[in-house]
């Protein structure tokens, strides 16, 4: 007798716990402290019915590295313009996320950001953005194009590296260019740089894996050197 009733209080308590944990991990919800976001942790439901569009609190100014780590189910993120700072893998292998729009006062798109969201198909980069990091957008392989704000400074190596990009007009005011930063885009045809370039990094491997490159416009005066392959056409403005 004794026995069954512990036996009873016992699974009571198992479900009461079974039921708790499914009702506080249910549906996602954004861990968030001194207004930075840690993680954007889904629940249960997002397994059965996956949350396409995440909208970020209003009140978030920094989102944590890895925060949407592999969060492959979303194809839209809203950042707020509270947002200042975005750390380093934060968005990485999000591979349905087909849209993104920068904050406004964000200055720097970091080391695999955006790396093998491989459906990113629009990228609107903000006005006041001045560095995009290492493999940033490496293997967006649906990225065809992208328009850069004349605030670039410096975008570093591997990049745009495997992406989609087909035409590629770099902005005046784009004073580095790391290497290897267009390796691989096999469907990169032309690509036209700034009078205001003053380093390459690695020019030799600039365009390494770029089999389809047949146009490369360059300001009259361009001292740098560059590497292309064979066939490819050279014209100054």
């Amino acid at each position: 007798m004794l026995r069954r009733k512990i036996c009873k209080y016992i699974g009571i308590i198992l479900f009461i716990g079974i039921v708790s944990y499914i009702i506080i991990n249910f549906q996602s919800k954004f861990i968030i402290k001194n207004n930075i976001l840690i993680k954007y942790k889904r629940g249960i439901y997002e397994y059965i019915m996956p949350q396409k569009l995440v909208i970020i609190p209003n009140n978030v100014v920094e989102i944590e590295r890895y925060a949407f780590n592999d969060c492959s189910e979303i194809e839209k993120i809203i950042i707020p313009d509270s947002v200042l700072k975005i750390n380093s893998s934060a968005f990485a292998r999000c591979r349905n996320l087909t849209e993104i729009e920068l904050p406004e006062n964000l200055t720097e798109v970091p080391f695999s950001c955006f790396e093998s969201c491989e459906r990113l198909r629009t990228v609107h980069l903000n006005k006041n953005l001045e560095t995009i990091g290492i493999a940033a957008f490496s293997g967006c392989t649906d990225l065809e194009y992208i328009e850069f704000p004349r605030s670039i400074r410096k975008i570093y190596e591997f990049a745009f590296s495997y992406t989609g990009l087909k035409s590629v007009e770099l902005p005046e005011g784009l004073e580095y260019l790391g290497g290897e930063v267009f390796m691989g885009d096999d469907d990169l045809k032309k690509i036209t740089f700034p009078k205001s370039l003053k380093i390459i990094d690695a020019e030799g491997y600039l365009f390494d894996g770029c089999t389809k490159l047949n146009k490369v416009i360059l300001p009259e005066g361009f001292s740098l050197e560059l590497k292309y392959e064979q066939g490819v056409q050279i014209e100054y403005y």
